[in-house]
Protein backbone atom coordinates (compact mmCIF):
# COMPACT_ATOMS: atom_id res chain seq x y z
CA UNK A 1 0.00 0.00 0.00
CA UNK A 2 2.60 2.27 0.79
CA UNK A 3 4.78 1.72 -2.49
CA UNK A 4 1.99 2.83 -4.74
CA UNK A 5 0.23 5.77 -2.77
CA UNK A 6 4.56 6.80 -2.89
CA UNK A 7 4.18 5.76 -6.72
CA UNK A 8 0.44 7.81 -7.56
CA UNK A 9 1.48 10.58 -5.40
CA UNK A 10 4.79 11.12 -7.41
CA UNK A 11 2.59 11.43 -10.76
CA UNK A 12 1.47 15.00 -9.19
CA UNK A 13 4.61 16.64 -8.17
CA UNK A 14 7.88 16.33 -5.72
CA UNK A 15 7.94 14.04 -2.74
CA UNK A 16 9.18 16.55 -0.44
CA UNK A 17 9.37 14.50 3.15
CA UNK A 18 8.25 11.16 4.18
CA UNK A 19 8.34 9.34 7.14
CA UNK A 20 6.87 5.77 8.21
CA UNK A 21 5.12 6.72 11.78
CA UNK A 22 3.75 3.99 14.10
CA UNK A 23 0.20 4.43 13.08
CA UNK A 24 0.93 4.35 9.15
CA UNK A 25 3.10 6.71 6.78
CA UNK A 26 2.89 10.50 5.89
CA UNK A 27 4.35 12.03 3.12
CA UNK A 28 4.06 15.78 2.01
CA UNK A 29 4.12 16.40 -2.01
CA UNK A 30 5.45 19.74 -3.10
CA UNK A 31 3.26 20.43 -6.44
CA UNK A 32 5.80 23.65 -7.22
CA UNK A 33 7.12 26.67 -6.85
CA UNK A 34 4.04 28.84 -5.22
CA UNK A 35 2.07 26.34 -4.45
CA UNK A 36 0.94 24.86 -1.12
CA UNK A 37 2.16 21.51 -0.33
CA UNK A 38 -0.24 18.03 0.06
CA UNK A 39 0.34 16.63 3.38
CA UNK A 40 -0.74 12.85 3.33
CA UNK A 41 -1.51 10.74 5.92
CA UNK A 42 -2.75 7.35 6.34
CA UNK A 43 -3.75 5.82 8.97
CA UNK A 44 -3.68 1.90 9.62
CA UNK A 45 -5.80 2.30 12.72
CA UNK A 46 -8.84 0.47 12.66
CA UNK A 47 -11.82 2.10 13.75
CA UNK A 48 -15.99 1.87 12.98
CA UNK A 49 -15.79 5.17 10.96
CA UNK A 50 -18.68 6.19 8.55
CA UNK A 51 -18.30 7.89 5.11
CA UNK A 52 -19.55 9.68 2.74
CA UNK A 53 -19.20 10.99 -0.82
CA UNK A 54 -18.79 14.85 -1.22
CA UNK A 55 -18.56 16.18 -4.19
CA UNK A 56 -15.31 18.78 -4.75
CA UNK A 57 -14.90 20.98 -7.92
CA UNK A 58 -16.92 18.35 -9.59
CA UNK A 59 -14.66 15.38 -8.16
CA UNK A 60 -16.87 12.74 -5.60
CA UNK A 61 -14.65 12.18 -2.38
CA UNK A 62 -15.36 9.70 0.46
CA UNK A 63 -15.10 11.55 3.31
CA UNK A 64 -15.84 11.15 7.03
CA UNK A 65 -19.31 12.15 8.71
CA UNK A 66 -18.63 15.15 11.24
CA UNK A 67 -19.85 13.00 14.11
CA UNK A 68 -16.29 10.83 13.29
CA UNK A 69 -14.36 14.11 12.71
CA UNK A 70 -15.05 15.56 15.94
CA UNK A 71 -14.56 12.05 17.61
CA UNK A 72 -11.62 11.90 16.58
CA UNK A 73 -10.57 15.57 17.29
CA UNK A 74 -11.86 14.73 20.84
CA UNK A 75 -9.92 11.90 21.67
CA UNK A 76 -6.40 13.52 20.25
CA UNK A 77 -6.63 16.52 22.68
CA UNK A 78 -5.49 14.25 25.08
CA UNK A 79 -3.84 10.96 22.76
CA UNK A 80 -0.99 13.22 21.63
CA UNK A 81 2.30 13.64 23.49
CA UNK A 82 1.55 17.34 24.23
CA UNK A 83 -1.99 19.33 23.80
CA UNK A 84 -2.09 21.47 20.94
CA UNK A 85 -4.03 24.51 20.01
CA UNK A 86 -5.20 23.19 16.89
CA UNK A 87 -7.11 20.25 19.12
CA UNK A 88 -8.54 23.30 20.95
CA UNK A 89 -9.95 25.36 18.29
CA UNK A 90 -11.32 22.17 16.30
CA UNK A 91 -12.78 20.94 19.59
CA UNK A 92 -14.34 24.15 20.12
CA UNK A 93 -15.12 24.53 16.44
CA UNK A 94 -17.59 21.40 16.01
CA UNK A 95 -19.33 22.11 19.79
CA UNK A 96 -20.36 25.87 19.26
CA UNK A 97 -21.86 24.51 15.78
CA UNK A 98 -23.94 22.02 17.66
CA UNK A 99 -22.10 19.22 15.86
CA UNK A 100 -23.30 15.79 16.89
CA UNK A 101 -20.04 13.75 18.28
CA UNK A 102 -19.90 9.97 17.86
CA UNK A 103 -19.55 8.94 21.47
CA UNK A 104 -19.11 5.08 20.80
CA UNK A 105 -15.82 5.66 18.56
CA UNK A 106 -14.80 8.15 21.58
CA UNK A 107 -15.64 4.91 24.34
CA UNK A 108 -13.63 2.72 21.51
CA UNK A 109 -10.43 4.22 21.04
CA UNK A 110 -10.11 6.10 24.35
CA UNK A 111 -11.06 2.47 26.44
CA UNK A 112 -13.08 4.46 28.59
CA UNK A 113 -17.07 5.60 28.90
CA UNK A 114 -17.63 8.84 26.99
CA UNK A 115 -18.40 11.15 30.33
CA UNK A 116 -15.00 10.18 31.65
CA UNK A 117 -12.57 11.33 28.66
CA UNK A 118 -14.86 14.57 28.10
CA UNK A 119 -13.95 15.18 31.95
CA UNK A 120 -10.45 14.81 31.54
CA UNK A 121 -10.67 16.70 28.18
CA UNK A 122 -11.75 19.32 30.65
CA UNK A 123 -9.43 19.11 33.76
CA UNK A 124 -6.68 19.21 30.80
CA UNK A 125 -7.77 22.22 29.41
CA UNK A 126 -8.46 23.81 33.34
CA UNK A 127 -5.17 23.26 34.33
CA UNK A 128 -3.82 24.92 31.22
CA UNK A 129 -2.73 28.91 30.54
CA UNK A 130 -4.24 31.01 27.90
CA UNK A 131 -1.11 32.18 27.11
CA UNK A 132 0.69 31.24 23.69
CA UNK A 133 -2.98 30.00 22.00
CA UNK A 134 -2.41 31.91 18.88
CA UNK A 135 0.95 29.74 18.12
CA UNK A 136 -0.28 27.70 14.64
CA UNK A 137 -3.48 29.52 14.35
CA UNK A 138 -2.98 33.17 14.11
CA UNK A 139 -2.25 33.22 10.74
CA UNK A 140 -5.35 31.59 9.40
CA UNK A 141 -8.02 34.33 11.56
CA UNK A 142 -8.84 37.76 11.33
CA UNK A 143 -8.50 40.19 14.08
CA UNK A 144 -11.59 39.45 15.80
CA UNK A 145 -11.68 35.78 16.00
CA UNK A 146 -7.69 36.06 17.19
CA UNK A 147 -8.79 38.11 20.26
CA UNK A 148 -11.19 35.57 20.88
CA UNK A 149 -8.47 32.90 20.61
CA UNK A 150 -6.30 34.58 23.26
CA UNK A 151 -8.85 35.68 25.57
CA UNK A 152 -11.79 32.92 25.59
CA UNK A 153 -10.88 30.03 23.42
CA UNK A 154 -10.25 28.00 26.21
CA UNK A 155 -12.76 29.38 28.82
CA UNK A 156 -15.44 28.45 26.19
CA UNK A 157 -14.56 25.32 25.08
CA UNK A 158 -13.90 24.01 29.10
CA UNK A 159 -17.85 25.42 29.03
CA UNK A 160 -18.78 23.17 25.96
CA UNK A 161 -17.08 20.09 26.85
CA UNK A 162 -19.37 20.66 30.15
CA UNK A 163 -22.57 20.72 27.97
CA UNK A 164 -21.38 17.99 26.12
CA UNK A 165 -21.10 15.82 28.58
CA UNK A 166 -23.78 16.55 30.55
CA UNK A 167 -26.41 17.05 27.47
CA UNK A 168 -24.20 14.56 24.91
CA UNK A 169 -25.45 15.70 21.04
CA UNK A 170 -24.31 12.25 19.64
CA UNK A 171 -25.07 10.77 16.37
Amino acid sequence: TYKKIRSILSKYGKITDEVKKFYGPVLVLDYGAGERKLKVEISTRVFDNRYEVKNFLGINIKVMVEAGMFAHKVCALLDRNALTNRDIFDSWFFMQRQTPINATLVEARMQMPYADHISQCIDKLESTSDRGLLQGLGELMDPGLKTFVKTKLRTETISLFRLYKEFPVTS
